[in-house]
């Protein structure tokens, strides 16, 4: 069965406009509860800032380099995803592009989310102990070649 990018994206990040204050930013980052931003405004993504990021440019700023925004921390390194999207589909547009990072919109095109590489390990590994769970199933199961012991009949 298909995993789709709505069932494991984070969608309690935070989307903030280019021109917000790197304070405000901080303060919309902590009360995520998540190490990045989505920086858009109403016609188009710019991208996202992480932690790291948005702590770089607090230093920057507070050695007098001039910081209009969090958009001028933004990283263009992600790639856009639907939240119909399979996660088969996804995961290799992400290697291809070399990111770790996808954008998710929604049909209307706004920002609904984030998808990271480790969602996609976790998924991975709920899926792999999926598959160890019913091939441990299965090994415990009859043989095909015995009969089941309410026919009376012995294999052999």
């Amino acid at each position: 069965m298909p995993t789709f990018v709505r069932e494991i994206m984070l969608d309690d990040v935070a989307v903030l406009v280019p021109r917000t204050s790197l304070r405000e930013a901080a303060a919309r980052m902590e009360r995520s509860g998540r190490g990045l931003l989505v920086i858009a405004d109403a016609e188009r993504i710019h991208g996202l800032v992480t932690m790291r990021r948005l702590i770089l440019g607090a230093e920057a700023a507070a050695q007098g380099h001039l910081i209009h925004g969090v958009g001028d921390l933004v990283s263009k390194r992600f790639v856009l995803a639907r939240e119909d999207e399979r996660l088969t589909q996804l995961a290799p547009r992400m290697v291809r592009a070399g990111v770790r990072r996808a954008i998710v919109i929604s049909e209307d095109g706004q920002a609904s989310g984030v998808l990271t590489t480790l969602e996609l390990a976790r998924a991975e590994r709920c899926r792999q102990k999926r598959l160890r769970a019913v091939d441990l199933a299965s090994a415990d199961s009859f043989p095909a070649s015995d009969a089941p012991a309410w026919t009376g009949t012995l294999a052999g």
